[in-house]
């Protein structure tokens, strides 16, 4: 026994030490299990692994057919190259809470129809170069946005441009299928390798054109003035957790279901494209206010349009709210060019709405319709991340001035 004593614990490890023969043995048995466990645990991370990569391979394909797309540039935009650009935020394995799916968008395009006055005879749509095939249109789509350019993936991030003049130009061509019930906006699903490019299934961005501010507000005014029917055009502008590329196959979308003549045009704020990316939304929305505003003087001033129809979603009818108050207020003279305004869901905090929204619209007299749901799931997720009643849930407070056009409905599921 060691000087002093020695503790149980330490006569215990002893005692295993000077253990008998047949107790290595069954120790050495029970280390061949063990490898033997350990080689089939080996063998399926192995296959786990070859699974996980195969996915992987499976989804860059799926993104590198759905948002393949080449953007073209014009002669003012010369050095940029023309590549398919990867969209890098849109998810195109799952449909976002308001980029590629409204609740009950099928009841809320029906009765934007019937609002501005459908024409039934597809406006002034028109098809891009390349001829679509049978069971599929083409649709181009002109935007402006203050998202920034990426030249590596030759398409638009959700980083902000922050160098002046802040703000981007140019068309999408999108493919857009025949057969489809109003409101959907089919998309591949992340393992459609081979059929992801089915134009008779899903929607599908085939092209797009950078443009000046010039060459933009020129083809817009050519393409209005030709219009047979009348010069109009609509401007939507996407709410949270949308990419540059959902906002395009939306206004595409909705240009074919709306059906009322009017040039499709959009308008895409850098959001993050993410369900968590709410906070930066936030920010990136009251960022962008400024140059929304600076747009839509230009568009109403340059277009030539006699007819503008503004479409908000989501988050997006923050910045549109205000830029359009804050315009109208300083320009008095370009009210008559804004037909209807259309708040969609808006998540937009329902004390603001009433306090400080509604008035300034009540005042201009703003032809205006505000459509809430307890279905959209852009108003849901925003209720993850701020504890607020928002204006555009129908569980929440509805606000309406005597003269004011409010109209609270819920779409139809």
């Amino acid at each position: 026994m060691p000087p002093g004593g020695a503790k149980v614990g330490e006569w215990t490890m002893v005692s295993h030490a000077i253990a008998p023969a047949r107790e290595d043995v069954m120790a050495h048995a029970q280390s061949n299990r063990m490898q033997h466990s350990d080689a089939g645990l080996s063998c399926l991370l192995r296959l786990l692994r070859l699974l996980c990569l195969f996915c992987l391979l499976a989804w860059l394909t799926a993104c590198t057919v759905q948002d393949g797309v080449a953007y073209r540039s014009n002669a003012d935009s010369a050095g940029l190259a023309s590549e398919a650009p990867p969209d890098a935020v849109a998810q195109p394995s799952t449909i976002g809470p308001s980029g590629s799916a409204w609740s009950g968008m099928g009841g809320l395009l029906g009765s934007l129809g019937n609002l501005v006055g459908s024409t039934g005879s597809g406006g002034t749509l028109a098809s891009g170069n390349e001829t679509a095939p049978a069971g599929a249109m083409h649709v181009t789509v002109y935007y402006a946005t203050d998202r920034q350019y990426q030249a590596g993936s030759h398409n638009y991030g959700w980083q902000p441009n922050r160098a002046a003049p802040y703000l981007s130009y140019g068309s999408v061509v999108v493919s857009i299928p025949e057969k489809r019930a109003p409101g959907e906006l089919p998309l591949p699903p992340w393992y459609a390798i081979l059929s992801g490019d089915n134009a008779q299934k899903y929607v599908l961005i085939k092209g797009a054109t950078r443009l000046s501010r010039a060459d933009f507000l020129a083809t817009v005014k050519a393409r209005i003035q030709a219009a047979p029917e009348r010069q109009a055009a609509f401007i939507y502008i996407h709410g949270y957790s949308n990419s540059f590329d959902d906002a395009a196959r939306r206004t595409a979308q909705m240009a074919v279901d709306l059906d009322i003549g009017a040039l499709p045009v959009f308008y895409s704020w850098p959001s993050k494209g993410t369900l968590a990316g709410y906070e930066y939304d936030q920010n990136s929305a009251e960022w962008t206010q400024a140059h929304l505003q600076a747009f839509l003087a230009d568009f109403a001033e340059h277009s030539s349009a006699t007819d503008i129809y503004l479409i908000a979603h989501s988050m997006g009818n923050r910045p549109m709210t205000v830029a359009l108050a804050n315009l109208l207020e300083k320009r008095p003279d370009l009210l008559p060019l804004f037909k209807q305004v259309v708040l969609a869901a808006p998540d937009i905090n329902a004390d603001v709405f009433r306090d400080q929204i509604a008035p300034r619209f009540s005042s201009l007299k703003l032809p205006t319709t505000l459509y809430a749901s307890a279905n959209d799931k852009a108003i849901r997720a925003s209720y993850t991340f701020a504890d607020w009643d928002r204006i555009g849930d129908i569980r929440g407070p509805s606000s309406a001035s005597p003269a004011w056009n409010s109209s609270m409905r819920r779409p139809s599921s």
